[in-house]
């Protein structure tokens, strides 16, 4: 009988196989995962590069400023502070850039409002300087922003120093150079970094007369919007700004946000030559990255990521380094007769007088009134309208005139020498200023030019020429004698008032007659002139205020025949 095979061999043969195939499907695994794993490494060391690179490009790729004046007006605007008095270093990066195009659309918008009202001078001129200062500024740093080259050690810092030991244990990631390296213009129209200041009811506390362009402002966009921005409006990123045919430009920077990697879809679709914008040469605020890591004798990974920058500092519209100067001309005391009533005829030399009372006595006219052989003034305390009054009276007290005008243009530019965002200075500020009581002793001390700024960007000061250079020694100094580049208006003109009672004094008749009852008086009246020669801001002068100060002493006399 023939026997039957035992299974046996093909057990052992199926078991083979099948181990095999367990190892050779566990070996894939093993490889799978460590292609992952080391995939992921080379990512995230990507990530790690592409962050640093949003973070350290912000203030680490700057350009210096020439030495030309229409560079150099923009000094103030290389610091990273707020207060005025912070070292600065000429060097614009993108932490800084949006305070240089605010201050040239600040210096263009104080030319335009003086043009409105007639009294450019050279401001127009200045504004033109300014804006291809900043345009040539802006230009050179996008040149250096747009080349990888300036980006790359950012990228490894940090990169390399992530591990990717599944590639190799001596592998690192490093900068893949190529088509990787790309720029975009994202977030467009959001806020940049630059508030205004007030808000619209108080028309951003523009010069009088003069409006913000409408959609030229945006409140922050971030939902929720962040702590300290909830009443704040800021300039509008990638967006044309145009102020009187000139053309300024914003990087838009959310409000607060930390640099953060982004997708590639949205990084892709506002790249500048997917979606242009009418900015020659606009400066990005995304970068894409891309890195690779290798091992030895074998092949790599590499990895891409996009990253949004942001400096996450807000400035003002502002123009750090500048003043208003107040001058008070020499006061005068007139004085005045009518030998031929109405019209009176001045005679004799106008007398100064200072901010202390003091006695005046006119020389006598002869034939100085009606039938008078002499006519001789009492004398008369002439001062009284300024004696012991701070500068906030001497500018805007007694006697009236159009005082809403003077304070509209000091309130203006108060506010343009502010940089801290939130911080505004109103009509009420402008006048505690003003209203100090140390400048009633420093009238009588015979100081006569007065500055008004912002020394640490927040507070506004008004002082004396000497300690206005104390307070602001690094940057008063050089531009404290810069006069403004407008054209002097008068804003109040001859506002006068009675200045005291009348006093009452015996002429000297003319023959055969003899002096009136009650017709021979002697009065004085106070008089007030306040000019207003506009500073576009480009040289540090805002404005001056000048004022003009005056009395005039009146006496009559009328004699009738005997």
């Amino acid at each position: 009988m023939k026997r039957s095979r035992r299974p046996r061999g093909s057990v052992i043969a199926f078991s083979t196989v099948l181990a095999l195939v367990l190892v050779l499907l566990g070996l894939g695994f093993l490889f799978m995962s460590l292609y992952s794993g080391a995939q992921l490494e080379v990512k995230n060391a990507t990530d790690a590069g592409a962050l640093n690179v949003g973070k350290q490009l912000v203030d680490h790729i700057a350009v210096t400023l020439d030495n030309v004046e229409n560079q150099l007006c923009f000094a103030d605007c290389s610091c990273d502070s707020t207060n005025h008095n912070s070292p600065t270093d000429n060097r614009i990066n993108l932490h800084r850039i949006n305070r240089v195009w605010a201050k040239a659309m600040l210096i263009a918008i104080n030319a335009d409002a003086a043009n409105n009202d007639g009294n450019a001078g050279s401001g127009g001129s200045h504004a033109t300087e300014a804006i291809q200062g900043a345009q040539a500024i802006s230009d050179a740093l996008a040149v250096k922003l747009g080349n990888p080259a300036y980006i790359h050690g950012y990228f490894s810092e940090l990169a390399t120093q992530n591990s990717v030991r599944m590639i190799g244990t001596d592998s690192a990631t490093n900068v893949l150079v190529g088509d990787g390296w790309q720029t975009s213009l994202m977030d467009r129209e959001v806020e940049s970094n630059i508030a205004l200041a007030g808000g619209p009811d108080e028309n951003f506390y523009m010069p009088p007369g003069y409006n913000m362009p409408a959609g030229y402002s945006t409140k922050c966009t971030r939902n929720p919007i962040p702590d300290g921005a909830e009443k704040l409006h800021f300039l509008r990123g990638y967006q044309p700004l145009t102020i009187a045919g000139k053309t300024f430009w914003q990087v838009p920077f959310k409000y607060g946000e930390k640099p953060h990697l982004v997708s590639n879809t949205k990084f892709d679709a506002e790249r500048v030559n997917v979606e242009p914008i009418a900015w020659e040469h606009p400066l990005p605020n995304a970068y894409s990255v891309e890195g690779q890591a290798l091992k030895a004798g074998a092949g790599g990974e590499k990895a891409k990521s996009w990253v949004l920058s942001n400096p996450r500092q807000p400035f003002k519209l502002a123009e750090p380094h500048s003043f208003v100067h107040i001058k008070l001309d020499q006061m005068k005391c007139h004085w005045y007769f009518y030998p031929f009533p109405p019209g009176a005829v001045e005679f004799g030399d106008a007398q100064d007088y200072d901010y202390n009372n003091d006695d005046k006595t006119g020389t006598p006219m002869p034939q100085g009134g009606v039938l008078c052989a002499l006519v001789t003034p009492p004398s008369q305390t002439i001062g009284k309208d300024v004696s012991g009054r701070t500068l906030d009276e001497v500018i805007f007290g007694l006697p009236k005139g159009d005082e809403p005008k003077v304070e509209g243009y000091m309130v203006n530019r108060a506010n343009e020498m502010i940089s801290k965002p939130g911080v505004d200075i109103t009509a009420d500020d402008l006048h505690k200023v003003l209203g100090n009581e140390l400048t009633i002793n420093w009238l009588k001390d015979g100081e006569r030019d007065f500055y008004l700024f912002s020394a640490d960007g927040e507070t506004l000061v008004v002082l004396p020429k000497s300690k206005a250079q104390d307070l602001a020694a690094t940057w008063m100094p050089s531009i404290i004698n810069h006069d403004p580049d407008g054209s002097e208006s008068k804003l109040i003109a001859d506002a006068n008032m009675p200045g005291s009672s009348s006093k009452t004094h015996v002429p000297t008749p003319d023959p055969d007659c003899e002096p009136t009852p009650g017709q021979n008086v002697s009065w004085v009246r106070w008089d007030k002139d306040v000019y207003w020669k506009p500073g576009t801001g480009y040289n540090g002068s805002l404005g001056e205020i000048r004022v003009k100060r005056w009395s005039e002493v009146h006496t009559v006399g009328v004699c009738n025949p005997s």
